[in-house]
C-alpha cells in the first residue's frame, strides 16, 4: 500500500468522524428525517367534585394522584388541538363507557371537541346516567367485583385522532369546442345541361362513441389487527411487577347514580388499532404513595397552615352568624 493511499484513506476516516460528531450534536427538534415526531398534546387530570385538581407526584418517570377513601372524583380530558380526538378511558382496567376489560382497539370513546375537554364523572350506566368514581378500598373495587383486582391503581387514557379525509378536486368543466361555421353554397348554371347545379355541403362529423364505463367498485378490506407496540407490552409487564411488589391501597367503585347526558357522534380513526397518544396515571392514598418512597411532607406543609395564620379564603360557603 503507497503512501497516497494511506494518505487518502486516513483522510475518508477524518471526514466520516467529523460527519458522526456533527450528527450528534445536532438539535433534536431539527427537520431531518431522523428526527422523532412531536408528542401530542392530549391530556387528562383527576378532579375532585368541586373541580379542583388532585395533587400528583412523580417517581421513577411515572406520575401518582393522590386520593382520600370515600372522595368523589372525575376525569377531565384535554384537546388543545385544532381537531377533534378520540379519548378510550379505562378506570383499574375496566372501560368507563362498557365496563368489559380494557381494550382501546374494539372499545368505543369520548369524542373531545377541538380547543375543548370532557368531564367523565363515573362508569356509563347509560347515554343518560354514570355510576360515579369514588375512592375505596381494593376490595370493594369495581374492578375487584368484576373478577380483575390485579388492575386496582391505575387510569388510562388511549387518545385516537381522527381522520383527516382529503378535500374532493373542484373539476372544471372543458369549454365546449366552438361549432365550425357552414360553407356557403355555390350556385351555378351548367351551359350544357341547364340545371341548377350545388357544392354539397361538408357531412357533419359524428361524435367518437363514449368509451363503456369500467363497474369494477373497489371493496374495503378489513382493518388488520396490527400487533400492539413494544412499549405497551413492556408497560404492562412493569404494570404486573409494581402490582406485586407494592400493594395498592386504594380503588374506585361503582358509586351512586348521577346524571350525565351524552348521545352518540360519527367518528373515524385515523388508525383503527394504533393510538396517537397512550397515557396512564396511578393513585393511591398517602400511606400507599410514602410506601412507593414519594415526600408528602411538602405538600402537607404548604397545604396547612398555622392556626394562627389568617387565611383570606375560609373553608365555609356560606356567611355564618356571630355568636350570641
Amino acid at each position: 500500500m503507497t503512501s497516497r493511499t494511506l494518505r487518502y484513506l486516513f483522510a475518508a476516516l477524518a471526514i466520516g468522524l467529523i460527519f458522526l460528531v456533527c450528527c450528534t450534536q445536532a438539535d433534536a427538534r431539527s427537520p431531518f428525517w431522523w428526527s422523532r415526531p412531536a408528542r401530542p398534546p392530549y391530556t387528562f387530570s383527576l378532579e375532585d367534585e368541586n373541580g379542583n385538581s388532585l395533587a400528583t407526584f412523580t417517581k421513577d418517570g411515572r406520575t401518582f394522584a393522590l386520593g382520600e377513601p370515600g372522595e368523589r372524583y372525575n376525569i377531565r380530558i384535554h384537546n388543545p388541538t385544532s381537531r377533534r380526538v378520540e379519548a378510550v378511558v379505562s378506570v383499574d382496567g375496566r372501560d368507563a363507557v362498557s365496563g368489559e376489560p380494557g381494550d382501546y382497539v374494539n372499545q368505543r370513546g369520548y369524542v373531545i371537541p377541538a380547543y375543548g375537554s370532557v368531564l367523565v364523572e363515573g362508569f356509563r350506566r347509560s347515554l343518560d346516567e354514570v355510576a360515579a368514581f369514588r375512592f375505596t378500598s381494593p376490595e370493594d373495587s369495581y374492578s375487584a367485583r368484576m373478577g380483575t383486582p390485579q388492575n386496582v391503581g391505575v387510569i388510562g387514557v388511549a387518545f385516537f385522532a381522527e381522520r383527516v379525509r382529503p378535500p374532493e378536486p373542484v373539476i372544471r368543466r372543458p369549454r365546449p369546442a366552438p361549432r365550425p361555421a357552414p360553407r356557403p353554397y355555390d350556385y351555378f348554371r351548367d351551359d350544357r345541361s341547364g340545371e341548377l347545379d350545388s357544392e354539397a355541403p361538408a357531412p357533419r362529423s359524428q361524435k367518437p362513441a363514449a368509451p363503456a364505463a369500467g363497474a369494477a367498485a373497489a371493496s374495503e378490506g378489513r382493518a388488520e389487527r396490527a400487533a400492539r407496540p413494544r412499549a405497551e407490552a413492556k408497560a404492562a409487564e412493569r404494570a404486573d411487577e409494581d402490582a406485586r411488589n407494592s400493594r395498592n391501597n386504594l380503588g374506585t367503585e361503582f358509586g351512586e347514580s348521577r346524571e350525565s347526558v351524552v348521545s352518540s357522534v360519527a367518528f373515524e380513526r385515523a388508525s383503527p388499532t394504533h393510538p396517537a397518544l397512550l397515557s396512564t396515571l396511578r393513585y393511591d392514598d398517602a400511606d400507599g404513595l410514602s410506601a412507593r418512597g414519594i415526600d408528602l411532607s411538602g405538600y402537607y406543609r404548604n397545604r396547612w397552615r398555622a392556626p394562627d395564620e389568617p387565611q383570606a379564603f375560609p373553608v365555609s360557603r356560606f356567611a355564618q352568624p356571630p355568636p350570641p
